[in-house]
């Protein structure tokens, strides 16, 4: 893979693609943009799930690149991952051009 498909495939969403997100986790990440940083206990307790089904939430929003885990020394915490420039349909090469 080179470096314009790496960055191309790591692209972050907009906070307006949360919108496009199913209810649950729709819901879960305005919750976490609001709080700011949220460890996995608080998630299970707002979401009324065990840990290890808040966990997998977690995780498929992290796949998804809604959210970043952060490891702090002692805790991890999470906390919304969004970009804050429009994605353009133009490849690079084509900006690098004009």
């Amino acid at each position: 893979m080179n470096n314009q498909n790496f960055e191309e495939s790591s692209a972050q969403n907009s906070i307006s693609d949360v919108v496009n997100l199913p209810d649950e986790q729709r819901q879960l990440v305005n919750w976490i943009i609001h709080q700011k940083k949220v460890t996995l206990a608080e998630v299970a307790l707002h979401t009324n799930q065990s840990e290890e089904d808040a966990q997998n939430l977690l995780q498929s929003l992290i796949n998804q690149g809604f959210i970043q885990e952060l490891n702090d020394s002692a805790s991890v915490y999470y906390q919304p991952l969004f970009s804050n420039q429009k994605k353009s349909r133009l490849s690079r090469n084509i900006w690098d051009q004009l």
